[in-house]
């Protein structure tokens, strides 16, 4: 493959998904790698600039609002070429709008026209990780996949009891209620762990699942650690995640903040296929039913009315996951 030269600003318009801007890391630092002068500006959700913060592999982030036509703001970069991550028919559009001369997306609901180069559409499940790494190739790159990656800025904010042991527990899932526990089996994990184990929950939601949140340290009767909502924003739960021993969570973006962070998991899956997360797996510990034939249905609510795939996650096969991927030796 001949090299081609690094343009002076790359554009690199980010996922929606939380999840997916974790995995849009490999990318960025294999960018870098392959060109150090090349100026690479992100752009996405306000909260992905916390995210991203203290990577070398970003120089500048964009912030899309509603306050001004993403066109607009995308034009600021004053980029010479863009890879469009989302799939979407409206992001080819805005980047489009911005004028920025060479755009890279996949083929996608008829947005060919939009993009001078085109990748295929996703065929099977595969981590995003990897797809993302396959814009390398069309910048003239050789296609490599380092790790998924993020940095701590700070120390955290919210209050921590001295000395606690931190298990750290996100239960909501944005994808939709069918990933989510049953709040009455989470809850007899966490008084397990808390009660014969000697772990303080810390419970960790974006702003739209505190009443979540809420409702799990209500019922507990034993201590819990929980952000202020002054301090939902991403460089705190960077640093929440960090001084925790392990991560408890379903299928969502703090399970991939945990694997960027090098903090080991328990994940538990049902509505989505783990191949589309799969990185970061060394401290990862999956659970799922695998017997059931709806695994992997990806509907957003479960339409049996007893949700088998996270029903039939017992406590206790939590409980031994939580306390095997911590060395402890299960009762």
């Amino acid at each position: 493959m001949t090299s081609s030269p690094s343009p002076s600003t790359l554009l690199v318009r980010l996922p929606n998904p939380l999840g997916d801007v974790v995995m849009t890391t490999p990318l960025l630092r294999a960018l870098r790698t392959a060109w150090p002068q090349c100026r690479i500006v992100t752009a996405g959700k306000p909260p992905y600039g916390a995210l991203l913060d203290g990577l070398d592999s970003v120089d500048a982030f964009l912030s899309l609002t509603d306050a001004e036509p993403h066109h607009q703001t995308l034009s600021k970069a004053e980029a010479d070429a863009a890879l469009i991550l989302p799939n979407s028919w409206s992001s080819a559009v805005a980047v489009a709008r911005a004028g920025i001369p060479l755009r890279i997306g996949r083929r996608n609901q008829g947005r060919s026209v939009l993009l001078h180069k085109k990748l295929p559409p996703i065929p099977d499940p595969a981590p995003m990780t990897e797809l993302y790494c396959d814009f390398l190739p069309e910048l003239g790159l050789p296609r490599r996949v380092p790790k998924a990656e993020l940095v701590v800025t700070r120390e955290p904010a919210t209050p921590i009891p001295s000395h606690a042991k931190l298990i750290a527990v996100a239960p909501g899932a944005a994808f939709g209620p069918s990933k989510i526990y049953p709040m009455h089996l989470l809850q007899n994990v966490l008084e397990q762990l808390a009660g014969n184990h000697g772990y303080t929950p810390l419970l960790l939601g974006s702003p739209t699942e505190q009443d979540l949140l809420q409702h799990l340290e209500q019922a507990l009767p034993y201590p819990t650690v929980r952000p202020a909502p002054e301090d939902l924003g991403l460089d705190e739960t960077k640093a929440l995640l960090a001084a925790s021993e392990v991560t408890l969570c379903m299928d969502n973006g703090a399970r991939h903040m945990a694997a960027a962070l090098g903090v080991p998991q328990v994940v538990l899956y049902g509505p989505t296929h783990p191949a589309w997360s799969a990185h970061g797996l060394e401290k990862t510990t999956i659970l799922k039913r695998e017997e059931l034939d709806c695994l992997g249905c990806h509907h957003k609510e479960c339409p049996l009315p007893d949700h088998p795939c996270m029903n039939r996650i017992t406590p206790d096969v939590v409980l031994t996951a939580v306390q095997q991927t911590t060395g402890q030796t299960p009762a």
